[in-house]
């Protein structure tokens, strides 16, 4: 290689963590972007009608979300967020039965062991059947265990009741891997579940205080203003392979590129259409096959919130049970009730229209809520992100990519890569990090 240029195709956060840690390591990057926005799904839009500015869907980070947080630092981004170090949600249910659990100390273990101590819906039955987690985390043999294993097993292996995935692992696992326990790797879980427990403040769950938009897309453009390239509105077309190496790629307007290194950060979907069919089945084992997952937000807007009902739920976010909505993040102005995955996880979702849902998240906030019973919604919009995520099944997880592949010069970044985490920003971000560290491994060979 007779230099260090890096073409990055896609501008999502895949693409722009990649752009970030590669920069930082010396490299001149290029970002090319086929829609004419930076961001990919992570971005926001205004709503003319009641002046809000609402997120595609609400997103939430994660104490354990390390890259995450060193890819804000690196683009000089100190976020607004609403956390506590450890674990601290609250639930509600039709008829207004609501439940909170808290988990209290340093210790994440006793910590948690706390919190369900205290957390009334469960029985003493199901907390002595929690104790099988620790175990879990602590066995070298659990990777064996689990291996070709989903969720639905693992719980009832571990011996937990119904009353346990009601009131806390159900919701856990919509809130984490946007599906129910049936169509998640025991691996990935697993994986999850050690990083959480890993240090004090992994627990949390937290909320960013502002837009996606003024989180990750605005600082990482005034970033990129003079040390990146960017150009959106630019579709790549294939790759020209020569032996095993990209020595151009074709841009869809016919223009070439030529670089020492090539990064696709596209989305599982969109990776085939960089090849032509021969140079993809000759470089690739398996089809990328995944299914992909949606994510429906209703915004409900209230022309006045309750008196007082802010400063009960500052921490913006409640758990729904027996309900089809899973989540509902109350902010100043609204409320955007969360359906992950409702094409798995809503029975008969196929045959509701948009007002449909809108209506039954409305009942169900009215119904779990007795504080907005008489309260007049002056907007509901319904907005569903239709490839938001893909199902973490086990099958998945034989198809996720590894950074490097055959072709000597193409690196592979994007939350459905083999991170060993399922499809979220962390996912996302800790994609572009490994790219910049194998990147920077095979070019320093090179020398």
């Amino acid at each position: 290689m007779g230099g260090n240029s890096v073409t990055v195709i896609g501008g999502g956060i895949a693409g722009m963590s990649t752009a970030v840690f590669l920069f930082r390591e010396g490299f001149d990057v290029t970002v090319l972007e086929a829609t004419h926005k930076i961001g990919g799904r992570a971005y926001s839009f205004h709503d003319e009608e009641t002046g809000i500015t609402f997120d595609n869907g609400q997103h939430i980070l994660a104490g354990w979300y390390d890259n995450t947080f060193e890819f804000l630092s690196a683009i000089g981004k100190k976020p607004r967020l609403r956390s506590n170090p450890n674990l601290e949600v609250y639930f509600r249910e039709p008829g207004g039965g609501h439940y909170e659990f808290k988990a209290r100390g340093d210790n994440p273990f006793i910590a948690v062991a706390k919190g369900f101590l205290d957390y009334h819906p469960l029985t003493l039955k199901d907390k002595y059947h929690l104790l099988s987690l620790r175990e879990l985390i602590e066995l070298d043999i659990a990777e064996r265990l689990l291996k070709g294993r989903n969720l639905d097993w693992l719980l009832e292996h571990l011996k937990q009741t119904d009353n346990l995935k009601k009131y806390f692992w159900e919701p856990f696992v919509y809130a984490v891997f946007n599906t129910s326990p049936k169509y998640v790797d025991a691996s990935i879980f697993l994986n999850v579940l050690v990083k959480a427990f890993e240090k004090y403040g992994n627990l949390s769950l937290i909320i960013p205080d502002e837009t996606l938009e003024s989180l990750f897309i605005e600082p990482f453009l005034q970033y990129a203003e003079k040390r990146l390239t960017i150009r959106t509105s630019i579709k790549a077309g294939r790759f020209v392979i020569n032996e095993k190496t990209i020595t151009e790629l074709e841009l869809e307007n016919g223009e070439k590129i030529v670089s020492d290194i090539y990064v696709s950060a596209v989305p599982f979907h969109n990776f085939p259409d960089l090849f032509s069919e021969k140079d993809y089945e000759g470089n690739f084992n398996a089809p990328q096959q995944f299914e992909p997952a949606s994510i429906v937000s209703v915004f409900v807007v209230p022309e006045k919130m309750p008196e007082g009902f802010s400063d009960r739920f500052y921490h913006g976010m409640i758990g729904l049970l027996d309900t089809k909505s899973h989540w509902l993040f109350f902010k100043k102005d609204y409320i955007c009730a969360v359906i992950s995955a409702p094409e798995y996880t809503v029975e008969g979702y196929d045959n509701f229209g948009n007002e449909d849902i809108c209506d039954i998240v409305v009942s169900e906030i009215r119904e779990s809520f007795p504080e907005f019973r008489d309260v007049k919604f002056k907007r509901v919009k319904y907005f569903r992100e239709k490839r938001a995520t893909f199902l973490p099944t086990v099958d998945s997880g034989l198809n996720r990519p590894d950074t490097e592949c055959r072709i000597d010069n193409l690196f592979i970044a994007g939350d459905w890569t083999n991170t060993g985490l399922p499809a979220t920003i962390e996912s996302a971000v800790t994609s572009g990090k490994k790219c910049a560290e194998h990147i920077k491994r095979k070019f320093e060979s090179y020398e």
